[in-house]
């Protein structure tokens, strides 16, 4: 099962940064792990964000298709990416970790069967993708700061 995960991060929307992470049979394939530079929003709006990394990146199918995607976020993320990949002509199922204030993952939203047999692999790669979305923030941060 090819996972791949989706985040952003930004400050008030200032220097927005979108990752892909890739979960493939259970193990993070980090040589597969793409970034995002955002151009289409300009403030805050992670669903906004989420729908352009999906069109760039479903725009190259060269790289190896997920079976699933996972979001970091509530119903409105599911919904995003569900639109595009319906828009975009996929079948991809979706599910998504909603966390609570302090980033904790509370509950998985999708389909039943997705969640459990599925949801221990879409956690790692949602952690992978906050991990991964918070390193490249910082560093588009200081490489800016040093301009």
């Amino acid at each position: 099962m090819r996972i791949e995960a989706y985040d952003t991060a930004h400050l008030q929307g200032e220097d927005m940064v979108g990752v892909m992470v890739v979960v493939d049979a259970g193990e993070a394939r980090k040589d597969q792990y793409r970034k995002f530079k955002i151009r289409s929003v300009d403030r805050s709006n992670d669903t906004g964000a989420l729908k352009e990394m999906l069109e760039r990146r479903l725009g190259h199918p060269e790289w190896p298709f997920p079976q699933l995607i996972g979001g970091d976020g509530s119903t409105a993320q599911k919904n995003a990416a569900e639109l595009i990949l319906k828009k975009l002509g996929f079948v991809i199922p979706v599910l998504a970790v909603v966390k609570d204030e302090r980033h904790k993952p509370i509950r998985v939203l999708g389909a039943k069967k997705l969640r459990d047999q599925y949801e221990d692999q879409a956690l790692l790669a949602n952690a992978e993708a906050h991990r991964f979305s918070l390193l490249s923030h910082r560093s588009m941060r200081r490489k800016r700061a040093v301009t």
